[in-house]
This record gives structure tokens, sequence and C-alpha cells, in this order.
């Protein structure tokens, strides 16, 4: 049986194998590491889980759907 392929319509970054995604709401005291700011307690965010070669995953949370100024700290 042949199976199909089907391309991703997402930012390949987004989806990387070693990585999962959703929205959720984050813990207190988090920081975006896109903006540098705080993620409020009842703000919607991406939590990311990111595969780390010398430990378990690390969980990183980001601003959803945007960051409000992702240039603020650079």
């Amino acid at each position: 049986m042949a199976s199909t392929t089907q391309a991703r319509n997402t930012d390949e970054r987004q989806w990387d194998a070693r990585q999962s995604e959703y929205t959720t709401y984050a813990p207190s005291g988090h920081t975006c590491p896109d903006c540098q700011r705080q993620i409020k307690g009842l703000e919607l965010c991406r939590r990311i889980t990111v595969a780390r070669a010398s430990a378990s995953p690390a969980a990183v949370y980001r601003h959803y759907p945007e960051c409000p100024e992702p240039q603020a700290a650079r």
C-alpha cells in the first residue's frame, strides 16, 4: 500500500520532530523569549517543549498569537 505525504502548511521550526506545541496559560513568572516581557497569569500563550541533548525537554512559553512587540528586547 502506497503512503501519501502531505506538505505541512506551518512554520517548520514550530513543528520540528523534537518539539511539541499547544496553546495554554503560563504559570506565573515566565518570560517570553522573543520580547522579554512577562506573560500574565490569564494571558493565552504557546507552550513549546524543546528537546535537549544533555537533559530532559525544556518548556518555553511565548505570547499567543504573537508578541506585542517582538523587537522590544533587541
